[in-house]
């Protein structure tokens, strides 16, 4: 037999079906967030530390110009060597389209010496066979769906000369190490040491990679051991050009631990929101049944009692939330860590379930409801019978507050207005919670749409200042006067530009080599690059000596300012500019612009020949700039000139956008969890209105009002708080949105985006926070308009 009391508690239960969905419902927002952020974070924290120091990646890069195996056994007495690995790399081009379309992307083709004796950068077999054969290829498994291809499929591979083979597709590896060729739109590739590619092809870059045995984490200490590698090689006879040194960390590990901190605090700020929304259920669960504690008081019930009466039925309530948010939290936490480990090119298939998320979520989903209830309960279940049956916790009288007796003076407003106002306002408490938790939600809804014109407005500025459609890239330089006649020939060229370009190295206080910059020599006075200014201004033609510095040169120095000078080390030579000026691009590449006689002097080229030309289709768009680049490609060739590669600006715009997608979908996730969490809370207040007002309710019918009029009050106050909460959304907007864009600017592009607010994205939110407002009342004002003057007078 069930105990009266526990009797009570179902009946109370289910006697008031919406309410009790109602407060299930705020309590699975919150064990759905706790679900899913802990399991999320179970998942990926693992992967985020491990996952590219498993791959054992190489602390330096050594560019030689040859490598064998002696050269690299002779490394590996160096002290500080932990493994050194000769890995040549052929930068190409691979066909990803029909054969008549010719159509190619970049490809880094790595060729491995032993594929079952990997000491760097190391990767797995994923499918097809292993290891390939001469005239066989390994691609990384992202590529696949790149390039149309699948195991067995034919692959066509074209080098910086023109020269062309075909490789057999032997299957598919996973190089947890490299970002998705999707993301950077790259192509990476491995074949044997023993490729065909080396005779038929050739050009590639000999390469060593080395492990530090220890420390690899100081950067003084692997540029020593390196140092000494360097020195090693040298007395053997071997030049090495340059030491490149990898960040150490995966390409977008910096973006995925951002992406992880920012849905991590808007799922907190949800959870809180749910809490509150809980303890105010609570509230006023107790607040309509204090009569009752009274009663109950009466015939002898203790404070221990009661208490514990209703903190069952919240714990009754809790583990129903926990049956409906639990598994619907545990799975969009490993579908999140699913949809990030995509982006960061690894697997969670293989991570086990981790049992103390549920462990912990069960515990937190529990406990934290009785917790928030305790208060509410204890004072409820403390008071006096004399207070309990004369009801002294209810609300205060109305007309205590100034706008409270403005709304009684303001007798022109028609009474239905009137009467929605004056129930809106009397409990402002609850107000300020339901108008608070749906601004949030607004707010972040709104500042996702304004990254997103953000982002979108700074592609936009970027491509439109850069008034080119494609950049040509040859193998060598060659003779422009040669090259004119072709570009003219291919039809849809309207211009082609001739900037001379190097890759020096940018030199740091103390003579420290800052790594490769690009410089390239644009014409000051042509119209095809007018980049926007930091500081400074742009380059002149009547001051061909000057030198501007894009945000990622200043990066790397930030000593680097406008009246100062950058120092390039070029072919053994130390070339300095006067800095005039500091743009901003959205590529995070170091570019330093000179004009192009002080290019030309500083590379000591002449002038007449090009190896990148920058070219302005007739017509813009897409098709246009595919059959351009393959008219170009046939047109180049059948003049024995050599391409090593061809960019469509479309791509490139592309590539950007497609970052945009990775941040749409953490700020839109966190926003409908936040306005879900406000719709239940606008809910929640309209529903214990209506509860507390019944007696009012049925008064209103008694003298006149229809259902329907009763309903329609309810679905005012619904809009009106959502109007309120618009407003509150709108000013909330602005400093979330300059936040939000300052950090997603950094993350992608080391500059904070400029700020950007939408007016459109007010006006979306405000349509949607009124729809919202009317599915929201539905089930109150239903519930108001069913009640009979009988049953709301008979109320207790």
């Amino acid at each position: 037999m069930i105990a009266p009391r526990w009797r009570k508690v179902l009946r109370d239960t289910l006697q008031r079906p919406g309410r009790s969905l109602l407060a299930v419902l705020a309590m699975a927002a919150g064990v759905f967030q706790i679900a899913a952020l802990i399991h999320k974070y179970a998942i990926l924290e693992p992967l985020l530390r491990t996952m590219y120091s498993d791959t054992r990646p190489a602390a330096a890069v050594l560019f030689t110009d040859r490598v064998d195996d002696a050269l690299v056994d002779s490394l590996r007495g160096v002290p500080g060597v932990g493994a050194a690995e000769g890995r040549p790399v052929l930068m190409a081009r691979v066909r990803v389209g029909p054969a008549g379309q010719d159509e190619w992307m970049p490809a880094v083709l790595n060729r491995v010496r032993d594929f079952d004796g990997q000491h760097t950068d190391t990767f797995k077999p994923q499918a097809g066979g292993w290891p390939p054969g001469a005239d066989e290829i390994l691609l990384e498994r992202s590529a696949l769906s790149m390039t149309g291809v699948s195991p067995g499929d034919t692959l066509w591979v074209r080098n910086a000369a023109g020269d062309e083979l075909a490789l057999r597709v032997a299957g598919s590896v996973h190089a947890a190490g490299l970002a998705p060729a999707w993301m950077d739109h790259i192509v990476p590739g491995f074949v044997p040491w023993n490729s065909a590619t080396r005779a038929a092809l050739g050009g590639e870059s000999a390469q060593i990679r080395i492990r530090v045995a220890a420390h690899a984490e100081e950067e003084g200490h692997v540029r020593e051991v390196a140092g000494a590698v360097r020195a090693m090689l040298e007395r053997q006879g071997v030049t090495v050009a340059r030491i490149q040194y990898p960040p150490g960390r995966h390409p977008h590990a910096d973006q995925m631990a951002t992406f992880m901190y920012l849905l991590g605090a808007f799922g907190l700020l949800s959870l809180i929101l749910s809490t509150i929304l809980v303890a105010s259920m609570v509230h006023g669960l107790i607040a309509e049944q204090i009569r009752q504690v009274g009663v109950m008081k009466a015939i002898g019930a203790t404070t221990r009692q009661i208490a514990g009466l209703y903190l069952g039925q919240v714990a009754l309530l809790a583990t129903a939330a926990l049956a409906i948010g639990l598994p619907l939290g545990l799975w969009v936490g490993r579908a999140y860590a699913g949809f990030s480990a995509g982006i960061l090119n690894v697997d969670v298939t293989s991570v086990p379930f981790p049992v103390m998320t549920l462990l912990a979520v069960v515990v937190v989903g529990l406990l934290l409801p009785l917790l928030v209830a305790l208060g509410p309960v204890l004072r409820a279940s403390r008071i006096t019978v004399q207070q309990a049956l004369n009801d002294d916790l209810g609300p205060r009288p109305f007309g205590s507050r100034r706008l409270e007796r403005w709304l009684s003076r303001a007798t022109w407003l028609p009474r239905l207005m009137m009467l929605s106002l004056r129930t809106t306002f009397l409990r402002r408490g609850r107000l300020a919670l339901t108008v608070g938790t749906l601004a949030v939600g607004g707010a972040v809804f709104m500042s996702a749409l304004n990254v997103s014109g953000a982002w979108n407005h700074a592609v936009n500025r970027d491509f439109e200042v850069r008034r080119y459609d494609l950049t040509v890239m040859l193998s060598r330089p060659y003779p422009i006067v040669s090259l004119d006649p072709l570009f003219a020939a291919v039809p849809g060229v309207a211009r082609a530009e001739y900037w001379p370009g190097a890759s020096p190295n940018l030199i740091g206080d103390g003579g420290i080599t800052g790594g490769p910059v690009t410089l390239l020599g644009p014409n000051p006075a042509s119209p095809l690059l007018k980049l926007p200014l930091i500081a400074g201004r742009w380059l002149r033609p009547d001051d061909p000596g000057g030198a501007v510095i894009n945000q990622a040169v200043v990066k790397r120095n930030p000593a680097l300012r406008v009246g100062g000078a950058v120092e390039l080390r070029l072919d053994q030579r130390t070339v300095s500019f006067p800095i005039v000026g500091i743009v901003r691009e959205l590529t995070p590449a170091p570019i330093v612009y000179a004009s192009t006689a002080a290019v030309l002097e500083a590379t000591g080229q002449l002038g007449d020949d090009a190896r990148t030309i920058r070219v302005v289709t007739d017509r813009h768009d897409d098709a246009t700039q595919r059959a351009v680049a393959r008219g170009l490609e046939q047109a180049l060739r059948g003049g024995e000139v050599e391409v090593a590669g061809i960019i469509r600006m479309l791509d490139m715009r592309k590539s950007i956008l497609d970052h945009l997608v990775i941040v749409m979908a953490i700020l839109t996730m966190a926003s409908v969890i936040v306005v879900f969490v406000g719709a239940l809370g606008l809910t929640s207040t309209l529903t214990l209105g209506v509860v507390q007002r019944t007696r009012e309710i049925g008064i209103l019918g008694a003298i006149g009002a229809t259902p329907g009029t009763i309903a329609r009050q309810i679905w005012f106050e619904a809009v009106l708080i959502g109007v309120l909460s618009w407003i509150l959304a709108v000013a909330l907007a602005a400093p979330v949105s300059f936040l939000l864009e300052s950090v997603t600017g950094r993350m992608f592009f080391q500059a904070p985006l400029e700020f950007f607010v939408s007016a459109g994205a007010a006006g979306i939110w405000l349509v949607l926070v009124v729809v919202l407002a009317s599915v929201s009342s539905l089930y109150p004002a239903g519930r108001a308009a069913r009640l009979t003057v009988r049953e709301a007078l008979a109320y207790a």
